[in-house]
Formats: structure tokens, sequence, C-alpha cells
């Protein structure tokens, strides 16, 4: 299998393609979205409604405390790096294919910029205390990255249930974290939906300009 590196300007281009989308979606947020009065509605009409639901199944709470801290992105990444090596190990994908773990590296930071480009106020009434700003969710933005990026890397598993079962619980998790996210009080629901926009399209981008994976 041919290991052709990306050239510097494909990836320099991958860069910009993915800051791009970093920019677009900041300023959909800061200038359409927490602008709009209707939005605003939705999204603390939908907080208090997520909220209410650990009130009702008080034992939610702890599931999703513990579910927070699994779902970081300082668990996603290293997740998808163990993933590109044990493909390498198995000689399905060449050493080209850890530029994977490089993109989501990248999208995690430039979600973190967007945080502060658009400095958004977390929900008043969250479960719990986090320090950083709101929107987009870096949660949601971090499990859509690590999502897209091992499904593309599991397409190079010979094996279909593997394949298979590995989108769909890669895809279940990613639900599972938005959800997770809106139940604890500590993002809007334009945060979330925001950051798996912002997550899912950056991946795409940095695989498709970049060209990081061989193709099969």
């Amino acid at each position: 299998m041919a290991d052709e590196r990306p050239s510097p300007a494909r990836l320099g281009s991958a860069l910009a393609a993915m800051t791009g989308v970093m920019l677009l979606v900041a300023a959909l947020g800061e200038w359409v979205l927490l602008p709009s009065a209707t939005v605003r509605d939705l999204d603390e009409g939908g907080v208090a409604r997520a909220i209410g639901l650990l009130a009702e199944f008080p034992g939610v709470q702890n599931a999703a405390v513990v579910w927070a801290g699994l779902s970081g992105p300082w668990l996603v990444h290293p997740l998808v790096l163990v993933v590109a090596l044990l493909l390498l190990a198995r000689g399905r994908v060449t050493p080209r294919a850890l530029l994977v773990v490089a993109v989501g590296l990248v999208g995690w930071a430039l979600g973190t910029l967007c945080k502060l480009l658009v400095e958004r106020p977390r929900p008043a009434d969250a479960i719990v205390e986090v320090s950083n700003w709101s929107y987009p969710s870096g949660h949601a933005t971090n499990v859509a990255l690590g999502t897209v990026l091992l499904i593309a890397l599991v397409t190079f598993v010979h094996t279909a249930w593997i394949r298979w079962g590995t989108t769909v619980l890669v895809l279940a998790g990613a639900a599972l974290t938005a959800a997770d996210r809106l139940v604890l009080g500590v993002h809007y629901p334009s945060d979330v939906l925001a950051g798996l926009v912002l997550g899912t399209a950056m991946a795409l981008v940095g695989l498709w300009v970049g060209r990081v994976l061989p193709r099969a």
C-alpha cells in the first residue's frame, strides 16, 4: 500500500478550510442565533425541560455526571489514536492515517477558539459548575469530530459486523453526549446543535481537503 504524503499546500488548505468552518459557526452564533429572541426562548425552554428530567429521575444526575467525564475530548481523541494505531499495526492503513488524529486535535483547538470568539455565558441554572464559555458545546464538537473520524477509520476494517457495530456505537455515543449536556443544564440546545455541526463539518472538511486517508 503506497503512502503518498499529502503536500504541505494541501494540509495548509485543510487547516484553512477547517478554520473557515469555525469562523462561519462563530459568526452564525454571534450575529444570528444569540440576538434572536425566538432562539433565546427556545433555548431557555429547552434547558428548563431538560433539567426538569432530573427532578423526575434523580438517579440520572449521577449517570450524567459520569458520562460527562467519559465523553470529553481528553478521551475522544486518544480513542481515535488507538484505533488508528491498531489499524496501522494490522496493515489496514498506512502511517499517513495518523494524520486523522491531527485533524481531531486541530478541530479541538478551533472549537475552543470559537468559544472565545463568541463568549456566550453558560445557563444560570446548570446542575454542575463549568467555568468556560457555552457556545458551541465543546463536548458536542469533539464527540462529533471523533464520530466522523472513527467511522472513516473503520471503513478499512474487513469484518462487516465490526464496521457497522462501531458505527452504531459511536453514533449512539454522540447522541447520548448531546443529551447529557442538556440534562446537566450546562448548555443551551443551540450550543449543542452548533457543536455537532461544527465538529462534523470540520472533520469532513479536514479529511476531504487534506486527503489524509488513503483510498480504499
